[in-house]
This record gives C-alpha cells, structure tokens and sequence, in this order.
C-alpha cells in the first residue's frame, strides 16, 4: 500500500516542493537513512520480544466487531476534516483566502503523502499546495507560519488533554505539568525566533501567538476528539474494558513516538509505542499489538479516502499563476530554514 502509494503521489507532489529557485531540500538523505534504520531497528527487537503475543494478536483482530471499526472510520475523517478547517482558519488569521474544496483537496494530498513518504513529507506539500492557492508575493512564508500556528494549537489541545487525564488517574500525575512544559517551550521559541534577523524567523515568530485563537483551538479540539473517539472504537472492537481511558493512554504515546517522523510512516515505531503503552495500562499483549494495528489500519483508509477525494476536489479549482521570479524571491532565503519550521507542523 506504501510502495504504491508512494509511486503515484511523487508525481503529483514534486510540483508543490519545488518552485522557481528550484527544490526544497527538507532533511539530509542522511537523517532520513538514519531514522529509517531505527525505526526498522526497534519493529525488529519488538517483534523478538512479543513473538508469541503477535501471533495471538492475528487471532485477536479475526474477532474484530465490525461496526465499531466502521464508527472508527468515520470519526477519522471527520478528526482529517477538523484538520483541514484548523488550515483554513489558520490561513485566514494571517490574511490568506483558500476556499473549502481547495483546503479539502490540499490537505488531503499532503495525508496521503504523510502516508507514503518519510520525514513528513506531507507537510511540505500541503505548504507547497497551499501556496499555489494564494495570490501573494510571500504566500509561502504565510503558509510555512500557518503550519506553524495549527502545530501548536493542537500541541496545546493534547497537553491541556494530558493535563485532565493525569488530575483523573489516566495517566501518570506529572502529565498535569504537560501545559507548562509547553508553554515554557513556546515562549523559549518566539524569544528565539525575535532575536534572530530575516523574513523567515520573523515570519514564525509572528505565527506563535495565532494558534490561541479559539476558532483555531475549536478546530483543533474536535480534531482530537474525534481521533479518541476513533481509537476508542477500535477497542470496543476488541472487547477492551475502559476503552476511552485506553485510548487516551494510546494516542499519548502514539503521539510521543511521532515527534522525529523521520523514517517512513514512522517505521511502526509509533504502532509501537502505543502497543507498549497498552499492555503498560493492563490491556493483554495481543490485544494491544491487535488495536495498535487496527488503528494504524483503519488510519490509512481514512486518509487514503479522504485524501482521495481531497485530490478530486482539488483538481476542480485552478491555481493562481505562478510567478517565476516572485518565487525565486520568496524561497531564497527560507530554504535553510524551511525543513526546521516544518518539523513543528504534525498531521
């Protein structure tokens, strides 16, 4: 599903990596092999250690409750739908107009992306297609600042999410102090960026702030709901006790293992994590493996659906013609900087 994916989607996303001072390198070949190899490496000793709770696991997904993985599915497109009306918001708070086909249709291209390729690959194109909606010289520092500003809007809906679950015993009590622990680290960051000279740190700097805007967070709160929701779903499917507590518990770690998304999909290390994450909160060794990869299923045909359509949808609204030389301008002096504003953009 990978492989194919990725055949037919490199096409179609080179045009929005590159533009007219020529491709955007995201991350060394280096670091994508290294993470690569880790990845492989950890999915390997995994598999070593819970040999006999993997086979019991193929037995565990035979008895999956259909319906429920049905609810999943949906609830997984309305959280990519969520996603993509947290974009639009985030786009029009810094002065870009993009219609609702066109934001269906664009950030559908870049899941589908996220689905196929390493590094998350599909941010930069959700930011290369973005900009081919918006009729303005700095369209692609608006839109690298967007993506920006919608990463840390879901990073504050999750942490004030940890904080909840930690105040009721879900997860370990110091997840109380997650909300301040970002807070310290976003704050670090726009110092960081406000010291530093160029269009690019100023441009982040000034995306910080936006993602407290509260359509934002609403968007970003129904995204994160319907992604426990979902998970949910899956473990009523498996006959899972508490299955909101276990979700939360799942996706937490799900989320902790994708923080470097350097290797393909992430190389199973993040179905790995919530797999250990599982079996640590009392949930069976093969009932686990079996959620984490019913989820990470049912995950890629929502995404590949949605994207799908996405992709249909975005044919049908032209583009704003591209300038050659506007361009060349606008990338000159992003292109250091580009891959380290993307690694805050998540999907």
């Amino acid at each position: 599903m990978r492989s194919w994916l990725a055949s037919k989607l490199l096409p179609s996303i080179t045009p929005a990596l590159a533009t007219g001072a020529g491709a955007v390198s995201i991350f060394p070949a280096k670091l994508r092999q290294l993470g690569t190899a880790v990845g492989l490496v950890a999915v390997v000793v995994t598999l070593f250690l819970a040999k006999h709770a993997l086979v019991r696991s193929f037995d565990r997904t035979r008895e999956l409750d259909p319906l429920p993985l049905a609810f999943a599915f949906v609830a997984l497109l309305a959280a990519l739908a969520s996603s993509a009306g947290a974009w639009r918001c985030a786009l029009r708070s810094a002065g870009g107009i993009v219609g609702r086909r066109a934001t269906w249709g664009c950030y559908g291209l870049g899941s589908l992306a996220n689905t196929a390729l390493p590094a998350r690959l599909g941010d930069a194109v959700r930011v290369g297609l973005y900009a081919s909606r918006i009729d303005r010289p700095d369209r692609l520092l608006l839109c690298a600042g967007a993506c920006l500003t919608v990463a840390i809007a879901r990073a504050v809906v999750w942490a004030l999410t940890c904080a909840v679950a930690g105040i009721a015993g879900v997860l370990p009590f110091w997840m109380v102090a997650a909300p301040v622990a970002l807070g310290v680290v976003v704050i670090g960051a726009r110092l960081a960026l406000r010291t530093r000279s160029g269009r690019v740190s100023r441009t982040l700097a000034g995306s910080i702030l936006p993602a407290c805007c509260p359509r934002l967070l609403v968007w970003a709160t129904v995204a994160a709901a319907a992604r426990i929701a979902a998970a949910a779903e899956v473990l009523v499917a498996l006959g899972v006790a508490h299955p909101v507590d276990a979700a939360i518990v799942g996706l937490t770690a799900l989320a902790a293992a994708g923080v470097m998304p350097i290797g393909p999909g992430a190389a199973g290390v993040a179905g790995t994590g919530m797999a250990l994450a599982l079996t640590g909160s009392g949930v069976p060794a093969a009932t686990a493996i079996a959620a984490a990869v019913s989820f990470h299923a049912v995950e890629t045909l929502a995404t590949v659906a949605f994207g799908g359509a996405g992709v249909l949808a975005e044919r049908s609204v032209g583009r704003v013609p591209r300038r050659g030389h506007e361009a060349a301008e606008a990338i000159a002096p992003v292109r250091a900087e580009f891959g380290q504003a993307l690694m805050w953009g998540r999907s």
